[in-house]
């Protein structure tokens, strides 16, 4: 005797997307039970519950998260420090507490040592906050006294923080690139950054 198939339509089941804005989708799913015949059997009732498994809107696979992974090597590192601060050799090996030579090394694909790579890829990575604030004239600014007498070379320098002194920097260039803008019959684009800071709002302090 041949099987007997019936067809259980289930209510619509909403999907709530949790990523984004769009409307629910509204799934309608037949589900076919076998309820004769020589075969496996499904019953209504385990099949009503493997559907609420399957479709159940409170389970959800949240989707994968890629890591950003930084794949530059130390010698791409070491030259977006130099890149993003405008700095000569001299400074740089300075900066890096070792020689031009090295650095040069560096540059040409010789690996640091591995204490070495963690200073230079901590280094990068705030270079490359420095680059995506849009400082302008960082090549200037970067020697300038702006932190009690201090540049934030000397910071470099010392291997201190410079995340710290940025917000500063990006306050003083706009501030110096709004006085470049105004009229030149002004005379203010004759002015020193000096003068421009003594005008500026900006406090300027050592953070403790």
């Amino acid at each position: 005797m041949a099987p007997t198939i019936h067809s259980y339509p289930l209510s619509p089941v909403q999907h709530k997307n949790t990523h984004n804005s769009h409307s629910a989708i509204k799934l309608v799913v037949p589900l076919l039970v076998l309820t004769a015949g020589t075969g496996g059997v499904l019953t209504a009732k385990s099949a009503a519950e493997l559907n609420r498994w399957v479709y159940n809107p409170h389970i959800h696979i949240e989707p994968s998260q890629t890591k950003h992974i930084d794949t530059r090597s130390p010698a791409d590192h070491v030259d977006n420090i130099r890149s993003v601060f405008a700095v000569n050799m001299s400074d740089l090996a300075s900066i890096l507490g070792v020689t031009r030579p090295t650095v040069y090394a560096w540059l040409a694909g010789q690996e640091p040592k591995e204490e070495t790579v963690i200073r230079i890829q901590q280094l990068s990575r705030a270079a490359d906050k420095f680059n995506q604030a849009n400082i302008i004239r960082l090549d200037k600014l970067i020697h300038r006294p702006i932190l009690n007498g201090r540049s934030l070379l000397d910071i470099l320098k010392a291997n201190e923080d410079p995340m710290a002194i940025l917000p500063t920097v990006k306050a003083i260039s706009d501030k110096e690139a709004q006085t470049r803008s105004e009229s030149k019959g002004s005379g203010k684009h004759l002015r020193s950054l000096d003068d421009v800071l003594s005008e500026s709002s900006v406090s300027i302090h050592e953070r403790s």
